[in-house]
Formats: C-alpha cells, structure tokens, sequence
C-alpha cells in the first residue's frame, strides 16, 4: 500500500471519530498508531492502531454472545464504524497486548484520544516524516508454519499456537487447500440446512466447501466434522452417529483457545487463513502433539 493511501484512511478514520457521540465509536477514548507507517516506511502493509475503547453493557452482551455462539468477532461493529469497509488498518484491541508492545520497545504513536479536536489529530498524523530506509519491523512469535500468513494470525493467537507447539500438545503445518472437488452431498436438504448461513459466492462458504474437501480427503467423514461452530447435519449423524467431533474446520480464529481441548480428543483443527472469493486459500492444519492428552491450560 502506497503511504499516500494509507494517509488517507487513516483521515477517514479521524473524520469518523470526530464529535461522533453514536455506538460505538461513542466507546472510543484513544487510539494509537504504530508500526512501519510510524517508522516512515514509503510502502507499509497495512496501518497498525491500537485502539482503548470502554466495555459498556452492551458491548458485554455482545461479547458474551459471541462467545457462546462461537460465530463472529464482537468487534466487527467497532471495526467498521472505525474503518467503514475499507482495508488496510489492522485494529489491536487489547490494552494487555498494547502493553506487552510498548514493555518490548514498540513504539506507540498517541494520535487522538477524545477532547482532542480533529485538527489536534490530523497534525499528529502529517507530522509522521517519511523514511525511505523504513522497512517493516522484525516480526515476533514466528515460526516457519505462519510465513506469508502471519499478517493473518493476531499476534496473541501466534504466541499460543508456539507455546503449545513447544509443549508438545499440538503440531503446526501449512497446507494449500484446492477448491472443492469431489463428492459432497449438498443436495442432502439437511446439509443444504448447514450452508444457509452463506451466500453462493461467500468466501466462507469456498473455504467451508474447501476444508471439507481436504478433510475428507484426508480420512475425515462429514459426520464427525464440526463446521466453524456446527455439525454437519448429515442423514447419518440424525440417525445417531457420533456426538463428538473429530475435525474443525474454522476461520477468523472463532474460539481458538479451545484447540488443545479438541485436538487432545480428535484428530486435527483446520484454520482457513484469511479466505477470499478468488486468492489461493491457504491453512494451519492444527493435529495433536506428542503430549496433547497430558495438557492442562
């Protein structure tokens, strides 16, 4: 991304914030900016903001519901307020993370925080000097199974999947997952039941079909997966098949934490990284380690 552009998304967030008293940006008190784009960096990836927002009853209801449903990300209306549709800032919500940056030498840009007027801020951001030889940061929690994704995997998620790699609970590969081929039975009206939640050209709908595909491939039967928070619903499994799952196909790192609980009992976690409607799909195929039944969080 050229820092022209990325200026100019960052404006648009300032606009949005400016005197906005609607949920959630009402939420809002700082925001933050870090990264290559503080460096100076002429081409940044993307533009890092770590944002501190207030957790208000019904930001706690949403969260609370996105974690029983196991679907979604409960700061997908904050997002979009923040960033409308376009891409191009990644958001950091977690004042613990944000903490852990600035304690290893991170440094964190104070570009606005509410009672600060537009003009305060967008100084701030056009007082940033450019830096022809600022190149991207070191990235930290890498292994070779997260290179060229890693921008997909939040930091916190990466420095869990290493951890529990080194204790031997999981192990950790990139596979490229074709498009479908080969037999599903969507016509099955309970399967068809089972992607209503998609549109036909959803990229989450590509990626369910698949890591489908791949896991069957694979050895997987569709009655034992569980698919990004539902089971299949597939005539054997009503007629009383088994009631746990073996294999999870997921995305978007939706209830990440519970995968030493699932892989210690079943055979791999399937995590699509980022799904398009068109771009190779890649993913993590998460399996059990060596001491997976032994792990205790």
């Amino acid at each position: 991304m050229k820092r022209a552009r990325a200026v100019e998304l960052i404006e648009q967030m300032l606009h949005r914030l400016d005197g906005s008293q609607e949920w959630p940006l009402d939420l809002v008190q700082q925001v933050w900016l870090f990264g290559s784009f503080v460096r100076g960096a002429l081409e940044p990836h993307d533009v890092d903001v770590a944002v501190r927002f207030d957790r208000d009853e019904q930001m706690k209801e949403l969260v609370i519901q996105t974690l029983f449903s196991g679907r979604g990300n409960p700061y997908t209306p904050l997002r979009r307020a923040l960033a409308g549709t376009s891409r191009g800032l990644q958001f950091q919500y977690e004042d613990s993370v944000r903490a852990q940056f600035e304690a290893e030498g991170t440094v964190m840009l104070p570009l606005w925080q509410r009672g600060d007027t537009l003009v305060q801020a967008l100084d701030v951001l056009h007082g940033i000097a450019e830096d022809p030889d600022a190149g991207r940061a070191a990235r930290h929690d890498m292994i070779d199974a997260f290179t060229g994704i890693d921008r997909h995997i939040p930091r916190p998620v990466r420095a869990d999947l290493i951890k529990w790699q080194q204790q031997g609970v999981i192990t950790l590969s990139q596979v490229a997952l074709p498009d479908a081929s080969g037999p599903l039975p969507l016509d099955e009206p309970n399967m068809q039941w089972t992607f209503r939640r998609w549109n036909p050209d959803s990229p989450l709908r590509r990626a369910a079909l698949a890591g489908l595909s791949y896991l069957q491939s694979q050895g997987a039967e569709l009655d034992d997966i569980d698919l990004s928070g539902s089971r299949l619903c597939t005539p054997r499994r009503m007629a009383g098949h088994r009631s746990e799952p073996l294999w999870w196909i997921n995305w978007k790192w939706q209830g990440y934490r519970g995968i030493p609980y699932c892989v210690r009992g079943g055979k791999a976690w399937l995590e699509v990284v980022g799904p398009t409607r068109t771009r190779p799909l890649t993913a993590l195929l998460i399996q059990p380690g060596p001491r997976a039944s032994n792990f205790r969080d």
